[in-house]
């Protein structure tokens, strides 16, 4: 009987955003394919190996950025081949 509440806090910092930790973020090379549960459209470059993208939202192929291609796994392909 449980329930789960999430609370969101967005939050600016100009400061942080100038700094190269937020232009240059350190990614390491993921160990392997996410689960599927796991992918998302907006963001994913591998979305539509895993998923079929959901109707109306089929403009979002090509548009994904994670992982960047120093950080993706073995084995990993885009589902927009460039």
């Amino acid at each position: 009987s449980g329930e789960r509440l999430n609370l969101i806090l967005w939050n600016q910092s100009s400061v942080y955003r100038a700094s190269r930790q937020y232009r240059h973020p350190a990614y390491y090379r993921e160990i392997g394919p996410p689960a599927p549960e796991c992918v998302s459209y907006t963001h994913d470059r591998d979305f539509g190996v895993f998923k079929d993208y959901p109707k109306g939202k089929e403009t979002f192929r090509r548009r994904g950025w994670c992982p960047p291609a120093a950080a993706e796994y073995a084995g990993f392909r885009s589902d927009h081949p460039e």
